[in-house]
């Protein structure tokens, strides 16, 4: 080492000698108050790690065996509340630990003025004693304030900008070495304060926001734990808000949920179409067989068409779904049936008439003899309809006049199905193998697509999304382009003839997909993820499924075996929540919630299954040394229990579920 370094070197540390003299003498010649004040000011100015060696050389004043080992010392001086002693109180609560443990209560530390009022209220303790604060025998002289500032500036002006971190370590270690036990006590507050400080209520609301925004929800859910105001914000809708919008998480929100249970709902949602869990309601209101179906989402009622010719009306919103209506006029089959405004429905058959129905009166307003032979889909759309039958056209009917506005003529065969591609082009599939492309104002035919050249390869359905159509022929799906008629995929599932087909494409950044669902002969509904080539199979019907819609929340299906199915994917209704006060201990009583749903299903709470895996191999243990069987403890604690259980008037319902 060079000898300039050397001796800078040792220049520096006479300074610092010099300097931390200076500081044991000044702590010896202030007042008790000007030494609390020397104390706070510093602990302000120590970094986090000068804070954590503090906190490591303090931690036995955090643990209750010190505090009741040092009792005569630290007279009436609880513990300090922190996150191990929160939990030790748990596991006392529950019973793992010595009924015998010393429990005094504990001081929580929010603010500085929670420290002064454990001072104040502990001042007998905190007195000057014949040596003082600080163990020093010498006579103690008062200084000036002018005085005590000056010395203070010049101690937290080294500590600051002359010492290192070494030598502030060294200073710190001197310091507490000349602190009683009251002092120590004192630091330890302060220091509890630091390193527990909440700055979730400390800051600003948004800047708390803000910080929440980048935990995970399971993190979010955890931290609303921690105390009663951090449960305020991380329940707040405003948090969970954040979280719908940055997970696309849709806005509306009919049932008026709390932000936190739409967000809980979706992703149960999403959950549950990924893994194929779904409830069932099955409906049979008829012998007859059901071939058409439509679901209004607006107002929860699902109308079906029958091979004899009625209307079956159903209301989802009623407890468990009910028929509500049914209506009668059609004089053969009903292929088709779609909701228009409000009450209005509109049926096709194979009687050759178009009807438009008032559901809320039951009555058929208006009847129009469509086509020459049967009519076997339609679609409406504003003020019109379009509709399709086996005499090879495609007709397109004012509502309000039931007049023709335009006839499309082209296909070989019959139509068997219709969709719209936004505003201008009709989409139409055909027993003669081909699905066209209509400009639904002239009615020219802009692009015609030959899905198969096998037989039959009838298109007996078709779905249009974002740009793409789906048609299902024999037992095949294919995906074209509609403005290239480019094959884009071809999809194969189905073991025998697909009935219907619906494609929901999704193109944004954040849940981006494509989802299909095919009802077949097979008696079997498939829906594919097609991004993650991902099938779920849906079996529960016991003859051909005729039709198939599906919105975000369910499937509805309607078959030859007479029934109508609502395959649910939604989370379960919101529970009902009862508290039960099981165990008491120490810092009070102790709560535990069991939640029942309307599925009559019981869900219980993580400190419910603590408790019971605590009390189940207490009776074990017991049972163990009585030479009693292990079955008789389950028994015994099954029984014992039967009180927490929540407990139905009415009898359970089966329900049925499909599998998957």
């Amino acid at each position: 080492m060079p000898a300039k370094m050397m001796t800078s070197v040792l220049d520096n540390n006479v300074k610092f000698d010099k300097q931390k003299g200076a500081v044991k003498e000044l702590l010896e010649q202030w007042t008790n108050c000007h030494r609390k004040i020397f104390l706070e000011s510093l602990l302000s100015k120590c970094s986090g790690s000068q804070l954590e060696f503090l906190f490591s050389v303090t931690e036995p004043l955090h643990h209750r065996g010190f505090i009741y080992s040092a009792q005569h010392h630290l007279q009436q001086c609880p513990p300090i509340s922190t996150p191990s002693s929160r939990h030790e109180a748990l596991l006392f609560a529950l019973g793992n630990v010595s009924e015998k443990f010393y429990r005094p209560k504990s001081a929580v530390l929010k603010s500085q003025e929670d420290i002064d009022k454990l001072i104040k209220e502990n001042s007998s303790v905190y007195g000057v004693q014949s040596g003082g604060l600080f163990k020093s025998n010498k006579t103690k002289r008062t200084a000036t304030s002018k005085k005590f500032q000056k010395e203070l500036g010049n101690v937290l002006m080294w500590y600051e900008k002359e010492w290192n971190d070494s030598e502030k370590l060294d200073i710190l270690y001197v310091i507490l070495c000349g602190l009683s036990v009251h002092e120590l006590y004192h630091a330890t507050l302060i220091l509890n304060l630091r390193r527990y400080r909440d700055f979730v209520t400390k800051l600003p609301l948004d800047l708390s926001l803000k910080i929440l925004s980048y935990l995970t929800p399971k993190d979010i859910v955890n931290a609303s734990e921690v105390s009663k105001d951090w449960h305020d914000i991380c329940t707040s809708d405003v948090t969970w808000n954040i979280k719908c919008v940055q997970h696309a998480v849709p806005p509306n929100n009919p049932e008026e949920l709390r932000q936190q249970e739409l967000y809980k709902n979706n992703i149960l949602l999403k959950d549950n179409w990924k893994n194929g869990r779904c409830r069932v309601n099955c409906f049979s209101g008829s012998q007859h067989k059901m071939v058409s179906v439509a679901y209004d989402t607006k107002t929860g009622k699902i109308a079906t068409g029958m091979v004899n010719g009625e209307i079956k009306i159903w209301n989802l919103s009623k407890s468990g779904g009910a028929l509500i209506a049914t209506l009668i006029s059609h004089t053969k089959s009903v292929w088709g049936v779609e909701w228009f405004k409000g009450n209005c429905l509109i049926s096709c058959s194979s009687d050759g008439t178009i009807k438009i129905w008032n559901v809320k009166k039951g009555l058929c307003q208006k009847s129009i003899e469509a086509h020459e032979g049967k009519i076997w889909t339609i679609k409406c759309e504003t003020d019109v309809i379009f509709s399709g039958s086996d005499d090879k056209s495609i007709k397109c009917w004012d509502i309000k006049r039931c007049e023709v506005i335009q006839t499309y003529s082209g296909h070989n065969g019959s139509i068997f199905c219709l969709d719209l591609n936004g505003s201008d082009q009709l989409l139409s599939g055909s027993a003669d193998k081909t699905v066209r492309i209509w400009d639904r104002h002239t009615g020219e035919c802009m692009r015609c697509i030959w899905v198969t050249h096998t037989n039959p390869g009838w298109v007996m359905g078709l779905s249009v999304s974002q740009g793409h159509v789906a048609c299902c022929h024999n037992d095949k799906v294919t995906i074209y382009h509609i403005n290239t008629g480019v094959l884009v995929k071809t999809v194969h599932s189905h073991s025998d003839a697909i009935e219907s087909v619906q494609m929901e494409m999704k193109n944004g950044s954040k849940n981006p997909g494509t989802t299909l669902v095919t009802c077949s002969k097979d008696k079997t509904i498939h829906y594919w993820e097609l991004d993650k080539d991902v099938l779920h199979k849906l079996e529960g019907h016991k003859d051909t499924v005729h039709k198939v819609v599906f919105t975000s929340t369910r499937i509805v299906s309607v078959s030859a075996d007479c029934t109508l199915k609502i395959w649910k994917f939604a989370a379960p209704n919101q529970p009902n929540i009862r508290r039960k006060t099981l165990i008491s201990g120490g810092q009070g009583q102790l709560y535990l919630y069991e939640y029942h749903y309307d599925e009559n299903v019981q869900y219980e709470s993580e400190e419910t299954k603590l408790y019971k895996k605590h009390l189940t191999r207490r009776f074990r243990q017991r049972n163990k040394l009585s030479g009693s069987s292990s079955d008789l403890g389950s028994r015994e604690i099954l029984s014992s229990l039967s009180d927490c259980s929540m407990s139905t008037g009415t009898s359970i319902t089966p329900v049925e579920i499909a599998s998957h």
